[in-house]
Protein backbone atom coordinates (compact mmCIF):
# COMPACT_ATOMS: atom_id res chain seq x y z
CA UNK A 1 0.00 0.00 0.00
CA UNK A 2 2.68 2.69 0.81
CA UNK A 3 4.91 1.66 -1.90
CA UNK A 4 1.98 2.15 -4.23
CA UNK A 5 1.21 5.64 -2.98
CA UNK A 6 5.00 6.76 -3.35
CA UNK A 7 5.05 5.25 -6.83
CA UNK A 8 1.33 7.46 -7.53
CA UNK A 9 3.79 10.79 -5.85
CA UNK A 10 6.87 9.82 -8.40
CA UNK A 11 3.98 9.28 -11.16
CA UNK A 12 2.83 12.45 -10.72
CA UNK A 13 5.85 14.65 -9.71
CA UNK A 14 7.21 13.03 -13.16
CA UNK A 15 4.27 14.46 -14.91
CA UNK A 16 4.27 17.75 -13.44
CA UNK A 17 8.42 18.17 -14.55
CA UNK A 18 7.22 17.21 -18.03
CA UNK A 19 4.90 19.81 -18.27
CA UNK A 20 7.12 22.11 -16.93
CA UNK A 21 10.34 21.24 -19.34
CA UNK A 22 8.16 20.37 -22.76
CA UNK A 23 5.62 23.59 -22.01
CA UNK A 24 7.97 26.81 -21.74
CA UNK A 25 7.67 30.15 -23.22
CA UNK A 26 10.31 31.62 -25.84
CA UNK A 27 10.47 34.64 -23.56
CA UNK A 28 11.16 32.17 -20.59
CA UNK A 29 13.64 30.38 -22.22
CA UNK A 30 15.68 32.55 -24.52
CA UNK A 31 14.60 30.07 -27.71
CA UNK A 32 12.42 31.25 -30.81
CA UNK A 33 9.12 29.47 -30.19
CA UNK A 34 9.65 27.81 -26.54
CA UNK A 35 8.86 24.24 -25.91
CA UNK A 36 6.44 21.79 -25.89
CA UNK A 37 2.34 23.18 -26.29
CA UNK A 38 3.30 26.50 -25.77
CA UNK A 39 5.90 26.66 -29.14
CA UNK A 40 2.44 25.34 -30.93
CA UNK A 41 0.88 27.86 -29.57
CA UNK A 42 3.45 30.33 -30.67
CA UNK A 43 3.24 28.85 -33.89
CA UNK A 44 -0.17 28.79 -34.66
CA UNK A 45 -0.48 32.41 -33.53
CA UNK A 46 2.10 33.08 -35.78
CA UNK A 47 0.51 31.61 -38.95
CA UNK A 48 -2.94 33.55 -37.92
CA UNK A 49 -1.18 36.59 -37.66
CA UNK A 50 0.63 36.63 -41.04
CA UNK A 51 -2.37 35.52 -42.76
CA UNK A 52 -4.38 38.44 -41.21
CA UNK A 53 -1.38 40.57 -42.49
CA UNK A 54 -1.44 39.23 -45.99
CA UNK A 55 -5.02 40.22 -45.86
CA UNK A 56 -4.80 43.96 -44.74
CA UNK A 57 -6.72 42.22 -41.70
CA UNK A 58 -5.04 44.69 -39.31
CA UNK A 59 -7.91 44.83 -36.54
CA UNK A 60 -8.21 40.78 -36.23
CA UNK A 61 -4.26 40.50 -36.34
CA UNK A 62 -3.61 41.98 -33.30
CA UNK A 63 -4.82 38.87 -30.71
CA UNK A 64 -2.44 36.56 -32.56
CA UNK A 65 0.21 39.12 -33.35
CA UNK A 66 -0.02 39.99 -29.38
CA UNK A 67 0.69 36.45 -28.58
CA UNK A 68 3.35 36.05 -30.36
CA UNK A 69 4.84 39.55 -28.97
CA UNK A 70 4.35 39.09 -25.28
CA UNK A 71 5.57 35.10 -25.34
CA UNK A 72 7.94 34.63 -28.68
CA UNK A 73 9.66 37.52 -28.90
CA UNK A 74 12.54 36.04 -30.68
CA UNK A 75 10.99 34.68 -33.01
CA UNK A 76 10.65 37.27 -35.59
CA UNK A 77 11.99 40.43 -36.65
CA UNK A 78 9.48 41.08 -39.35
CA UNK A 79 7.09 40.48 -36.11
CA UNK A 80 8.37 43.91 -34.92
CA UNK A 81 7.56 45.85 -38.88
CA UNK A 82 4.29 44.16 -38.70
CA UNK A 83 3.18 45.60 -35.07
CA UNK A 84 4.06 48.96 -36.18
CA UNK A 85 2.43 48.97 -39.29
CA UNK A 86 -1.20 47.04 -37.42
CA UNK A 87 -1.04 49.83 -34.34
CA UNK A 88 -0.14 52.58 -36.94
CA UNK A 89 -3.66 51.59 -38.91
CA UNK A 90 -5.85 51.37 -35.72
CA UNK A 91 -3.94 54.80 -35.34
CA UNK A 92 -4.94 56.24 -38.15
CA UNK A 93 -8.74 54.37 -37.87
CA UNK A 94 -9.75 56.27 -34.59
CA UNK A 95 -10.29 59.81 -33.45
CA UNK A 96 -10.42 59.30 -29.73
CA UNK A 97 -7.34 60.97 -28.37
CA UNK A 98 -6.70 58.54 -25.71
CA UNK A 99 -6.55 55.62 -28.01
CA UNK A 100 -4.51 57.14 -30.38
CA UNK A 101 -2.04 58.26 -27.04
CA UNK A 102 -2.50 54.45 -26.45
CA UNK A 103 -1.73 53.28 -29.99
CA UNK A 104 1.38 55.64 -30.10
CA UNK A 105 2.69 53.93 -26.68
CA UNK A 106 2.26 50.55 -27.99
CA UNK A 107 4.80 51.78 -30.96
CA UNK A 108 7.21 52.98 -28.69
CA UNK A 109 7.08 49.90 -26.80
CA UNK A 110 7.52 47.63 -29.69
CA UNK A 111 10.44 49.77 -30.67
CA UNK A 112 11.90 49.00 -27.78
CA UNK A 113 11.35 45.27 -27.39
CA UNK A 114 12.36 44.96 -31.37
CA UNK A 115 15.74 47.03 -29.50
CA UNK A 116 16.09 44.78 -26.74
CA UNK A 117 16.10 41.82 -29.04
CA UNK A 118 17.69 42.23 -32.35
CA UNK A 119 19.87 45.32 -31.78
CA UNK A 120 20.60 48.68 -33.22
CA UNK A 121 19.42 51.18 -30.84
CA UNK A 122 20.85 54.01 -32.67
CA UNK A 123 18.15 53.24 -35.77
CA UNK A 124 15.51 52.05 -33.31
CA UNK A 125 15.88 55.56 -31.56
CA UNK A 126 15.81 57.25 -34.83
CA UNK A 127 12.30 55.67 -36.14
CA UNK A 128 11.10 56.26 -33.08
CA UNK A 129 11.47 59.79 -33.15
CA UNK A 130 10.22 59.80 -36.75
CA UNK A 131 6.83 58.15 -36.10
CA UNK A 132 6.55 60.27 -32.57
CA UNK A 133 6.82 62.76 -34.57
CA UNK A 134 4.23 62.10 -37.13
CA UNK A 135 1.77 60.92 -34.70
CA UNK A 136 1.71 63.06 -31.88
CA UNK A 137 3.56 66.85 -32.41
CA UNK A 138 2.83 67.47 -28.58
CA UNK A 139 5.47 65.29 -27.83
CA UNK A 140 8.19 67.23 -29.73
CA UNK A 141 10.54 66.89 -26.57
CA UNK A 142 10.55 63.12 -26.22
CA UNK A 143 11.15 62.71 -30.25
CA UNK A 144 14.18 65.16 -30.37
CA UNK A 145 15.38 63.52 -26.86
CA UNK A 146 15.29 60.01 -29.33
CA UNK A 147 16.85 61.54 -32.40
CA UNK A 148 19.71 63.11 -30.45
CA UNK A 149 20.34 60.24 -28.46
CA UNK A 150 20.65 58.30 -31.83
CA UNK A 151 22.84 60.40 -33.41
CA UNK A 152 25.02 59.73 -30.06
CA UNK A 153 25.10 56.37 -30.77
CA UNK A 154 25.63 55.99 -34.15
CA UNK A 155 27.70 59.12 -35.58
CA UNK A 156 28.27 58.66 -38.93
CA UNK A 157 26.55 55.23 -39.11
CA UNK A 158 23.24 56.90 -38.36
CA UNK A 159 20.66 56.27 -40.92
CA UNK A 160 20.22 58.82 -43.79
CA UNK A 161 16.82 59.51 -42.93
CA UNK A 162 17.32 60.60 -39.04
CA UNK A 163 19.10 63.84 -40.30
CA UNK A 164 16.29 64.65 -42.16
CA UNK A 165 14.34 63.84 -38.84
CA UNK A 166 16.88 65.55 -36.69
CA UNK A 167 16.38 69.00 -38.65
CA UNK A 168 12.31 69.50 -39.46
CA UNK A 169 12.35 68.64 -35.43
CA UNK A 170 15.41 70.70 -34.52
CA UNK A 171 13.33 73.99 -36.36
CA UNK A 172 10.10 73.10 -34.86
CA UNK A 173 11.72 73.21 -31.26
CA UNK A 174 13.62 76.39 -32.34
CA UNK A 175 10.47 78.51 -34.11
CA UNK A 176 8.71 77.47 -30.51
CA UNK A 177 11.41 78.61 -28.62
CA UNK A 178 12.38 75.42 -26.98
CA UNK A 179 15.93 75.23 -27.96
CA UNK A 180 17.82 78.52 -28.72
CA UNK A 181 19.69 79.66 -31.60
CA UNK A 182 23.21 78.69 -31.18
CA UNK A 183 21.49 74.95 -30.28
CA UNK A 184 20.21 75.37 -33.74
CA UNK A 185 23.61 75.77 -35.43
CA UNK A 186 25.19 73.01 -33.46
CA UNK A 187 22.44 70.91 -34.77
CA UNK A 188 22.69 72.11 -38.45
CA UNK A 189 26.70 71.97 -38.24
CA UNK A 190 26.25 68.09 -36.74
CA UNK A 191 23.75 67.54 -39.98
CA UNK A 192 26.41 68.43 -42.01
CA UNK A 193 29.09 67.12 -40.77
CA UNK A 194 27.12 63.77 -41.07
CA UNK A 195 25.82 64.28 -44.71
CA UNK A 196 29.43 64.92 -45.91
CA UNK A 197 30.83 61.89 -44.65
CA UNK A 198 27.75 59.70 -46.22
CA UNK A 199 28.56 61.94 -49.58
CA UNK A 200 32.28 60.82 -49.26
CA UNK A 201 31.80 57.26 -48.71
CA UNK A 202 28.43 56.74 -51.09
CA UNK A 203 29.02 53.32 -52.39
CA UNK A 204 27.55 54.30 -55.87
CA UNK A 205 26.04 57.76 -57.76
CA UNK A 206 22.76 56.53 -56.38
CA UNK A 207 23.70 56.67 -52.82
CA UNK A 208 26.07 59.74 -53.27
CA UNK A 209 22.62 61.38 -54.98
CA UNK A 210 20.61 60.97 -52.32
CA UNK A 211 22.66 62.12 -49.55
CA UNK A 212 23.41 65.17 -51.69
CA UNK A 213 19.23 65.74 -51.70
CA UNK A 214 19.19 65.02 -47.90
CA UNK A 215 22.21 67.62 -47.40
CA UNK A 216 20.51 70.42 -49.57
CA UNK A 217 17.00 70.01 -47.71
CA UNK A 218 18.96 70.79 -44.20
CA UNK A 219 20.74 73.45 -45.97
CA UNK A 220 17.01 74.56 -46.91
CA UNK A 221 15.89 73.93 -43.72
CA UNK A 222 18.57 75.84 -41.75
CA UNK A 223 18.14 78.52 -44.18
CA UNK A 224 14.81 79.35 -43.78
CA UNK A 225 14.67 78.95 -39.81
CA UNK A 226 16.11 82.61 -39.10
CA UNK A 227 18.45 80.74 -36.58
CA UNK A 228 21.31 82.49 -37.87
CA UNK A 229 22.84 85.64 -40.32
CA UNK A 230 26.38 86.64 -41.00
CA UNK A 231 26.53 89.26 -37.86
CA UNK A 232 25.85 86.24 -35.71
CA UNK A 233 26.73 83.15 -37.37
CA UNK A 234 30.53 84.60 -37.73
CA UNK A 235 31.17 85.05 -34.03
CA UNK A 236 30.29 81.19 -33.37
CA UNK A 237 32.15 79.80 -36.14
CA UNK A 238 35.25 81.76 -35.80
CA UNK A 239 35.56 79.96 -32.28
CA UNK A 240 35.24 77.04 -34.29
CA UNK A 241 38.18 77.72 -36.76
CA UNK A 242 40.27 78.94 -33.87
CA UNK A 243 39.70 75.94 -31.85
CA UNK A 244 40.61 73.69 -34.42
CA UNK A 245 42.34 75.65 -37.81
CA UNK A 246 43.80 72.44 -39.31
CA UNK A 247 40.81 69.92 -39.40
CA UNK A 248 39.43 69.62 -42.79
CA UNK A 249 36.14 68.09 -41.47
CA UNK A 250 35.81 71.41 -39.05
CA UNK A 251 36.75 73.59 -42.07
CA UNK A 252 34.06 72.29 -44.40
CA UNK A 253 31.76 72.78 -41.95
CA UNK A 254 32.71 76.19 -41.58
CA UNK A 255 32.48 76.68 -45.27
CA UNK A 256 29.62 74.86 -45.96
CA UNK A 257 27.52 76.98 -43.19
CA UNK A 258 28.43 80.35 -44.06
CA UNK A 259 27.76 79.13 -47.36
CA UNK A 260 24.21 78.14 -46.75
CA UNK A 261 23.69 81.75 -44.80
CA UNK A 262 24.99 83.71 -47.84
CA UNK A 263 28.00 84.89 -46.02
CA UNK A 264 30.68 83.96 -49.01
CA UNK A 265 31.85 87.43 -48.73
CA UNK A 266 33.26 87.24 -45.18
CA UNK A 267 36.97 87.06 -44.25
CA UNK A 268 36.33 84.04 -42.15
CA UNK A 269 34.77 82.43 -45.56
CA UNK A 270 38.25 83.09 -47.23
CA UNK A 271 40.45 82.21 -44.70
CA UNK A 272 38.77 78.61 -44.02
CA UNK A 273 38.24 77.74 -48.03
CA UNK A 274 42.03 78.78 -48.71
CA UNK A 275 43.40 76.41 -45.39
CA UNK A 276 40.96 73.70 -47.21
CA UNK A 277 42.04 73.63 -50.29
CA UNK A 278 45.79 74.09 -48.63
CA UNK A 279 45.33 71.09 -46.83
CA UNK A 280 42.95 68.90 -49.76
CA UNK A 281 42.62 69.94 -53.09
CA UNK A 282 39.03 69.16 -54.11
CA UNK A 283 36.01 70.28 -55.82
CA UNK A 284 33.85 71.28 -53.46
CA UNK A 285 37.54 72.74 -51.85
CA UNK A 286 37.93 75.01 -55.23
CA UNK A 287 34.08 76.26 -55.34
CA UNK A 288 34.02 77.59 -51.78
CA UNK A 289 36.66 80.22 -53.13
CA UNK A 290 35.27 80.02 -56.25
CA UNK A 291 32.35 81.54 -54.41
CA UNK A 292 34.25 83.91 -52.57
CA UNK A 293 35.66 85.51 -55.00
CA UNK A 294 32.56 85.75 -57.17
CA UNK A 295 31.02 87.93 -53.79
CA UNK A 296 34.09 90.32 -54.45
CA UNK A 297 33.16 90.38 -58.27
CA UNK A 298 37.11 89.36 -59.09
CA UNK A 299 35.40 87.30 -61.68
CA UNK A 300 38.82 85.64 -63.29
CA UNK A 301 40.12 84.07 -60.05
CA UNK A 302 36.40 82.82 -59.66
CA UNK A 303 36.46 81.35 -63.41
CA UNK A 304 39.79 79.93 -62.36
CA UNK A 305 38.51 78.49 -59.31
CA UNK A 306 35.23 76.98 -61.38
CA UNK A 307 37.02 75.30 -63.60
CA UNK A 308 39.54 73.63 -61.14
CA UNK A 309 36.15 72.23 -59.32
CA UNK A 310 34.94 70.85 -62.29
CA UNK A 311 37.99 69.04 -63.06
CA UNK A 312 38.40 68.10 -59.72
CA UNK A 313 34.53 67.01 -59.56
CA UNK A 314 33.38 62.81 -60.16
CA UNK A 315 29.55 63.39 -59.47
CA UNK A 316 27.83 64.17 -62.99
CA UNK A 317 25.31 66.04 -61.26
CA UNK A 318 27.19 68.39 -59.10
CA UNK A 319 29.54 68.90 -62.47
CA UNK A 320 26.85 70.09 -64.10
CA UNK A 321 25.48 72.25 -61.16
CA UNK A 322 28.94 73.66 -61.89
CA UNK A 323 28.84 74.18 -65.16
CA UNK A 324 25.86 76.05 -64.72
CA UNK A 325 26.98 78.62 -62.25
CA UNK A 326 29.79 78.96 -64.49
CA UNK A 327 27.87 80.02 -67.55
CA UNK A 328 26.11 81.90 -65.73
CA UNK A 329 29.41 83.73 -64.42
CA UNK A 330 30.65 84.17 -67.97
CA UNK A 331 27.32 85.88 -68.92
CA UNK A 332 27.38 88.22 -65.58
CA UNK A 333 31.03 89.32 -66.30
CA UNK A 334 30.37 89.84 -70.61
CA UNK A 335 32.37 87.11 -71.41
CA UNK A 336 32.36 85.97 -75.40
CA UNK A 337 28.42 84.79 -75.84
CA UNK A 338 29.61 82.13 -78.07
CA UNK A 339 32.00 80.75 -75.08
CA UNK A 340 29.19 81.69 -72.35
CA UNK A 341 26.54 78.91 -74.62
CA UNK A 342 29.59 76.18 -74.68
CA UNK A 343 29.88 76.14 -71.18
CA UNK A 344 25.86 76.25 -70.83
CA UNK A 345 26.00 73.27 -73.07
CA UNK A 346 28.57 71.28 -71.14
CA UNK A 347 25.95 71.84 -68.16
CA UNK A 348 23.18 70.25 -70.40
CA UNK A 349 24.91 67.50 -71.86
CA UNK A 350 24.85 65.92 -68.60
CA UNK A 351 21.05 67.94 -67.82
CA UNK A 352 19.17 68.19 -70.68
CA UNK A 353 15.98 69.07 -68.25
CA UNK A 354 17.80 71.98 -66.68
CA UNK A 355 15.23 74.45 -67.76
CA UNK A 356 17.71 77.98 -65.88
CA UNK A 357 20.49 77.21 -67.90
CA UNK A 358 18.15 76.82 -71.47
CA UNK A 359 16.72 80.21 -70.57
CA UNK A 360 20.32 81.87 -70.09
CA UNK A 361 21.04 80.70 -73.77
CA UNK A 362 17.78 82.40 -74.75
CA UNK A 363 18.66 85.61 -72.71
CA UNK A 364 22.00 85.35 -74.61
CA UNK A 365 20.39 85.53 -77.69
CA UNK A 366 18.22 88.56 -76.48
CA UNK A 367 21.50 90.62 -75.14
CA UNK A 368 23.95 89.91 -78.20
CA UNK A 369 21.61 89.95 -81.34
CA UNK A 370 23.68 93.05 -82.74
CA UNK A 371 26.35 90.99 -82.80
CA UNK A 372 25.42 88.65 -85.41
CA UNK A 373 24.72 90.64 -88.54
CA UNK A 374 24.92 94.46 -89.41
CA UNK A 375 21.65 93.99 -91.14
CA UNK A 376 18.88 94.70 -88.33
CA UNK A 377 16.03 92.29 -89.99
CA UNK A 378 18.92 89.52 -89.36
CA UNK A 379 19.75 91.11 -85.83
CA UNK A 380 15.59 90.92 -84.95
CA UNK A 381 15.42 87.05 -86.14
CA UNK A 382 17.55 86.05 -83.12
CA UNK A 383 14.39 86.19 -81.14
CA UNK A 384 13.05 83.78 -82.62
CA UNK A 385 15.70 81.61 -81.72
CA UNK A 386 15.55 83.45 -78.14
CA UNK A 387 11.99 82.27 -78.01
CA UNK A 388 12.84 78.95 -79.31
CA UNK A 389 14.84 78.01 -76.19
CA UNK A 390 12.44 80.05 -74.27
CA UNK A 391 9.63 77.13 -74.95
CA UNK A 392 11.94 74.19 -74.90
CA UNK A 393 12.86 75.27 -71.05
CA UNK A 394 9.19 75.31 -69.63
CA UNK A 395 8.70 71.94 -71.64
CA UNK A 396 11.23 70.59 -69.94
CA UNK A 397 11.63 71.99 -66.80
CA UNK A 398 7.80 73.31 -65.41
CA UNK A 399 9.65 75.34 -62.53
CA UNK A 400 10.66 77.86 -64.53
CA UNK A 401 7.43 78.12 -66.98
CA UNK A 402 6.01 81.17 -65.13
CA UNK A 403 9.25 83.39 -66.11
CA UNK A 404 9.11 81.99 -69.71
CA UNK A 405 5.57 82.77 -70.35
CA UNK A 406 6.97 86.72 -69.34
CA UNK A 407 9.95 86.45 -71.46
CA UNK A 408 8.10 84.62 -74.52
CA UNK A 409 5.21 87.39 -74.74
CA UNK A 410 7.81 90.10 -74.01
CA UNK A 411 10.46 89.35 -76.99
CA UNK A 412 7.99 87.72 -79.09
CA UNK A 413 6.48 91.74 -79.74
CA UNK A 414 10.48 92.21 -81.49
CA UNK A 415 9.88 89.65 -83.88
CA UNK A 416 10.06 91.26 -87.97
CA UNK A 417 7.22 92.52 -89.21
CA UNK A 418 4.81 90.76 -91.84
CA UNK A 419 6.55 94.25 -94.28
CA UNK A 420 9.64 93.13 -93.35
CA UNK A 421 9.60 89.59 -94.02
CA UNK A 422 8.29 90.16 -97.63
CA UNK A 423 11.41 92.74 -98.14
CA UNK A 424 13.77 89.74 -97.72
CA UNK A 425 11.30 86.82 -99.31
CA UNK A 426 10.30 85.00 -95.84
CA UNK A 427 6.88 83.88 -94.91
CA UNK A 428 5.29 82.75 -91.70
CA UNK A 429 6.15 79.25 -90.79
CA UNK A 430 8.77 78.97 -93.07
CA UNK A 431 12.82 77.59 -91.98
CA UNK A 432 15.35 79.69 -91.48
CA UNK A 433 18.55 79.72 -89.49
CA UNK A 434 19.56 82.55 -87.71
CA UNK A 435 23.21 84.22 -88.51
CA UNK A 436 26.24 84.72 -87.22
CA UNK A 437 27.67 82.75 -83.73
CA UNK A 438 23.98 81.83 -82.58
CA UNK A 439 23.51 79.57 -85.83
CA UNK A 440 19.87 77.82 -84.84
CA UNK A 441 17.86 76.80 -87.04
CA UNK A 442 14.26 77.93 -86.58
CA UNK A 443 10.83 78.70 -88.53
CA UNK A 444 9.57 82.16 -89.03
CA UNK A 445 6.99 84.01 -87.22
CA UNK A 446 5.76 87.65 -87.52
CA UNK A 447 4.86 90.57 -85.03
CA UNK A 448 1.02 90.17 -84.33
Amino acid sequence: MIYKRILAVLTISLTLFNVTVFAQKGVEDGSKYGKGEDSIRALQNLSMYQQYIKQRAYKEAVIPWRVIFIEAPRCSYNMYLHGVTIYKTLFNETQDPELRKAYVDTIMLIYDQRSQYFGKRGEVLARKALDMRELDETRSEEAYNFIVEAIKLDGNDVPDFAINTFMQISLSRYLKEEIDRDQMINNFATSVDIMEHKIKHSKDEKERETNQQILNNANLIFSNSGAADCETLTPVLERKYTSNPDDIGNLNTIVNLLRTVGCEDTELFAKAAEKLYELEPSASSAYNLGKFFLAKKEFNKTISYYEQAINLEESDVTKAQYYSELALIYFVAEKSPSETRNIANKALQINPNDGKTIMLIGRLYVQYNRSISEVEFEQNTAYWAAVDKFIQAKRVDPTVTEEADKLIYTYSAYFPTLENAFFHDLSEGQEYVVPGWINERTRVRLRK
